[in-house]
């Protein structure tokens, strides 16, 4: 029993210690890495619970139990409207837009296009758009001839793709963020692609502090979707949703699944999201199927608001 015990009390010492370090985002980039895996780490905590409370370990059970209520209670990012699994869009109404990270390598063309095609958006946001060679985009470029490429390395790219003319675009290449503003249903909306590096020890903070000044240039309502490379309750996300006058679409979407295998479904990530602007109205957001990446796509539908 007393080996049970002490493998009881340190692993609840590490779960504990993992969970609450992914809290402190706002002290250190570092502590967003551990935010990605909230989810887990709550889910590894529930069988340790009643193990220190059988072993005699009271204190640390409670401990352990506390740190996952206070966990649970900071995922408000996941409750509430918006992200229903039906697709409750009426034909020709509001808008559609598919956010996509094609990893590079991993994109096939004919994949992307056929799921492209059975979507059905009017605005496509990519990131990590391979253009050597420019397959996908060369793929969709009859049915999105309007194609706005901001290239931020010699064969990546960020990109908003569209079936109408663009009435504003811009680029913010070193910050991997591209937007461009389309008319629908009379009102004009300004879509944005994003693609924010890794938490700590990659420079997601600084890239972040540097989209500052981009934003008063970016035209409302906004919809800014794309691969944050973290959680929607990290710190992060939480700053960009603040500076950019947005916010996150709630909802549980696991969209970065580490590859096609069973183990990566069970590890899959919540990185790829949605923010709007208030007045904006999300009435669907949904990950779509497979289509060739190692992110699943997010499908969004908007209703326009009439001024």
């Amino acid at each position: 029993m007393d080996s049970l015990k002490r493998f009881a009390i340190y692993s609840s010492w590490g779960i504990a210690a993992a969970l609450i370090a992914g809290m402190l985002g706002a002290f250190h980039p570092l502590a967003d890495s551990f935010s990605h895996f909230r989810l887990h780490l709550v889910v590894l905590a529930l069988p340790f619970i009643p193990l220190l409370f059988i072993t005699g370990a009271w204190v640390n059970g409670l401990a352990l139990a506390a740190t996952v209520v206070v966990s649970v209670g900071l995922l408000g990012q996941l409750f509430g409207g918006g992200a229903s699994a039906a697709d409750a869009r009426e034909e020709g109404s509001g808008l559609r837009i598919v956010s996509l990270n094609l990893h590079h390598i991993y994109a096939d063309a004919d994949r992307v296009a056929a799921f492209i095609a059975d979507a059905d958006p009017d605005v496509i946001a990519l990131q990590e758009l391979s253009l050597e060679p420019p397959k996908v985009i060369r793929r969709l470029k009859k049915d999105y001839p309007h194609q706005l490429i901001c290239r931020y390395r010699s064969s990546s790219a960020i990109a908003v793709l569209s079936r109408t003319p663009f009435a504003a675009t811009g680029c913010q290449n070193d910050h991997r963020l591209a937007w461009a503003t389309v008319e629908r249903d009379g009102q004009e909306v300004t879509v944005a692609s994003l693609h924010l590096r890794w938490p700590f020890p990659s420079p997601q903070a600084a890239q972040i502090s540097g989209l500052s000044a981009a934003w008063s240039q970016l035209g409302t309502p906004l919809v800014l979707t794309g691969d944050f490379n973290a959680a929607p309750w990290s710190h992060a996300v939480q700053t960009v949703a603040r500076n950019s006058g947005t916010k996150v679409v709630p909802g549980l979407r696991r969209s970065y699944t580490w590859g096609d295998n069973w183990l990566g479904s069970v590890m899959a990530l919540p990185i790829d999201h949605v923010l709007v602007t208030p007045t904006l109205n999300v009435t669907n957001t949904v990950l779509g199927p497979r289509a060739s990446s190692d992110h699943l796509p997010l499908i969004v539908d908007i209703e326009i608001p009439r001024f």
